[in-house]
């Protein structure tokens, strides 16, 4: 298998005024590519400061984050602001669209920052349809259900064909149908794309779609399950998109 995140003896300790808070205390960790992976654990476990890391969007304090071969904890802010919008797509549980920007705008933003702007329109239109939305594309957020505003923000995170998709509690503020309508997005995206979908989620129902479950408690983690008979998306011969 193809390993795409390696994580050696990671630590993060926040200082808040005399008191030093360990959030991630020497975590070990190994996802290959085309994994499905939820992260579970309560609040203050590390889930969400492992998210953080993973995205780039914090450095550890000690320790290695080897992501596809290269030790991203290394890279000055340039560099690591370049793999988050070419190589990491993000989904969040609050949506995060402009209100007064259509669907089909709101997927394209990224590709302006990235400046791959030449085939924008219709890469957007192509991750909107891949989402299910076809037809929806000039529909404002308040002209869409909750289901899909993050359908809409799922098509945003993969518009840059990232190798990975971080999704931080993308099912938190969605009823059990909308809910389980994005977990399925997601899991065909992991099966028929091959992209590495990392979940971090404190619900079972949301954890039960993912092929391995990693959960945290007080900076560590204290079991790393997976389903029987289950295997990395690209050890079967999946791409990534």
């Amino acid at each position: 298998m193809n390993r795409v995140i390696e994580l050696v003896d990671l630590t993060k300790t926040y200082v808040l005024g005399d008191i030093e808070v360990n959030a991630l205390r020497g975590v070990n960790l190994t996802i290959e590519r085309g994994e499905f992976v939820a992260v579970m654990g309560a609040s203050g476990s590390g889930k969400s400061t492992l998210m953080n890391m993973l995205g780039c969007l914090d450095r550890p304090t000690s320790g290695r984050y080897i992501l596809e071969g290269e030790d991203v904890a290394q890279l000055n802010e340039s560099e690591l602001a370049t793999i988050r919008s070419r190589r990491i797509g993000f989904v969040f549980q609050n949506f995060n669209l402009l209100s007064r920007t259509s669907a089909l705008e709101n997927v394209e933003l990224p590709l302006f920052y990235s400046a791959w702007t030449a085939d924008g329109e219709h890469r957007a239109a192509d991750m909107v349809k891949l989402v299910g939305l076809a037809g929806r594309e000039q529909n404002h957020p308040n002209q869409l259900s909750g289901g899909q505003q993050q359908r809409v923000a799922i098509a945003r995170a993969l518009v840059n064909r990232p190798s990975i998709l971080l999704a931080d509690e993308p099912t938190g503020n969605l009823d059990s149908t909308n809910s389980a309508e994005i977990m399925e997005v997601l899991t065909k995206l992991n099966r028929e794309q091959g992209i590495t979908v990392i979940v971090v989620t404190h619900d079972p129902d949301v954890a039960a779609y993912a092929d391995r479950v990693v959960t945290f408690r007080d900076g560590v983690i204290i079991s790393d399950t997976r389903k029987e008979g289950s295997r990395a998306r690209g050890d079967a011969g999946g791409k990534s998109a």
